[in-house]
């Protein structure tokens, strides 16, 4: 239904309401970016004469139309919502769109992914005449909090809200707490939470959270007391999330005195520690190294039924073995395996990398091997390492020997590593196993491998490979890979070769991008004080940089 085409008393009676909600709406306008509205229903509302005539003899009523909406917003059906509205438009006046189905089909582009388009559907509703109702103004500020992160935008609504006397809700603020809080904003979140004391709405812990992990995460641990002490003065009380969050802050700063003393004052303060409270704790303490006490933490939670999870044991894994010098990545494992904890294959591949990285390669393999033992898959990241520490290590036919093991599909960064390793080690002519892969499109070849391989040939000397390489990879002269052979030639003293590579690229029609110079650049910092024929040729690179050379 075109805008304005409403019965004159129902225009009538909305007119008051919709003049102001137009300026409002234009104010509002400002504060979501162009460049996302999309195109609006009211311009892609236009159909055939048949779609008119099937929509006209359609018996569906209002009520049927708003109940498919509902269903398509629980769903995230953007699209399908969008052709029911184009299809209510169409029909009778008696179905035309109302606020309810609006509001529906803005749910479903919000949970679809497409916040932009929810938001230039409320431009559609007051477009088509529709004035919007109190659930539609309160997902508009969900929308531009939530999902947009435009706190002003969001803010506005509010405004806007009260000014049509459509008290926001509770929900509404505490919708705009968190976006503020979010963006920094913590002065106007503890306004806003001023307002809803002023109003005598009820505070809830979701309401104090983001305003309290503000406080935690700029280290206000002074703050952060004070808000718990005001949110019992106001009969809300402190529930588990409210204190994990506040534990998560005072094991930021190291404060493990006060965690235990707010854990041991749990049941008095009417909360129970749960998984996530130990978890941070844990977490908390091996950042500082206290390993010893982290475990005897991690006891403490076997003995109240608790169970880490998975990614909480990969944490505390990860900080773990760091200190190779008081662990072993193997007793660690055993030890969490004691307690109960589930060891799944990124907690080996976690061990081992720390093993890896210290170029520990025989505690790497027996890892290895005690993982094949357990019913444990390896992944392609767990190869990726052991074959990664055994070239570092010099074993390079044990390292072949593991790619071409039954069961294991090499990836890209497989390829990358060991086309790095081979030409470092000066080994690149033992690389036919691996290119006869490439070749027989096993493995597929990405920027890092091209840039991998232009490195490898010009360290070793074969300046003429690399820049025929990059002539032929896919169309010729990718960007990256030719800053990459660019940088090099500049290192190495060869700044006329590059330019000639400049002129090349651009016979072919290619524009030089400003990676290429950017790594120029950096190449002619590199060589540290230049002398005057340098600055010349500098001097030439910049011109074509700026396109007068």
């Amino acid at each position: 239904m075109p805008a304005g085409a409403w019965p004159a008393a129902a225009a009538a009676t909305s007119a008051p309401l919709s003049a102001a909600v137009r300026a409002a709406m234009r104010t509002l306008g400002g504060l979501l970016p162009r460049a996302h509205r999309p195109h609006s229903t009211t311009a892609t509302t236009t159909t055939t004469a048949s779609d008119a005539a099937a929509s006209s003899s359609s018996s569906h009523t209002l009520h049927d139309y708003n109940r498919l909406l509902a269903a398509f917003a629980r769903d995230g059906d953007g699209d399908a919502a969008l052709r029911v509205l184009r299809r209510m438009l169409l029909s009778s006046p008696a179905c035309a769109p109302t606020a309810v189905s609006y509001t529906s089909a803005m749910s479903a582009l919000a949970k679809a992914g497409r916040p932009a388009d929810a938001a230039s559907l409320f431009d559609d509703m007051l477009a088509n005449g529709v004035t919007p109702d109190r659930a539609a103004f309160s997902l508009l500020l969900h929308v531009y909090s939530s999902h947009l992160h435009l706190p002003a935008a969001a803010h506005s609504v509010l405004l806007w809200m009260t000014r049509l006397g459509l008290p926001p809700t509770p929900i509404d603020y505490t919708d705009l707490i968190f976006s503020f809080c979010r963006a920094g904003r913590l002065a106007d979140a503890l306004q806003l939470l001023d307002e809803m004391r002023a109003l005598n709405y009820p505070l809830t812990p979701h309401t104090f959270a983001p305003i309290l992990k503000a406080f935690c995460d700029n280290a206000d641990i002074q703050a952060a007391d004070a808000l718990i002490s005001s949110m019992r003065c106001s009969g809300c009380l402190p529930d588990v999330v409210i204190y994990n969050i506040y534990i998560q802050g005072l094991c930021k700063m190291g404060y493990f005195d006060a965690v235990e003393q707010v854990i041991d004052e749990s049941s008095r303060n009417g909360w129970v520690p749960d998984a996530v409270t130990y978890s941070t704790y844990v977490a908390g303490l091996c950042r500082f190294g206290y390993i010893e006490e982290a475990f005897r933490q991690l006891e403490i939670m076997v003995a109240k039924g608790l169970q880490l999870t998975v990614v909480g044991l990969n944490i505390l894994l990860d900080y773990v073995a760091q200190d190779l010098d008081m662990w072993a990545g193997k007793e660690v494992l055993e030890r969490c395996q004691e307690l109960g904890f589930v060891v799944d294959v990124v907690t080996y591949n976690t061990v081992m990398d720390h093993f890896s990285k210290k170029g520990k390669w025989l505690r790497v393999l027996k890892l290895f091997t005690d993982l094949l033992k357990k019913p444990i898959t390896p992944n392609v990241q767990t190869y990726n390492i052991l074959i990664s520490c055994l070239c570092r290590a010099g074993k390079f036919q044990f390292a072949k020997f593991m790619f071409s093991s039954k069961g294991f599909v090499a990836d890209t960064v497989t390829c990358n590593i060991l086309i790095h390793e081979f030409y470092e080690a000066g080994k690149e002519g033992e690389l036919g196993f691996l290119f006869a892969d490439v070749n027989a499109g096993k493995i597929a070849p990405d920027t890092i491998t091209y840039n991998t391989l232009v490195d490898c040939l010009f360290r070793s000397g074969r300046r003429s490979e690399a820049a025929n390489f990059v002539r032929h990879i896919d169309d010729g002269y990718p960007t990256e890979p030719v800053a990459h052979l660019t940088y090099w030639l500049v290192r190495s003293g060869n700044t006329h070769e590059a330019l000639r590579l400049f002129d090349d690229i651009q016979i072919k029609g290619l524009v030089l991008d400003s990676k290429i110079f950017a790594n120029v650049i950096k190449a002619f910092c590199r060589k540290g004080p230049v002398e005057c024929s340098d600055m010349s040729q500098l001097c030439s690179v910049l011109d074509r940089m700026l396109g007068i050379g």
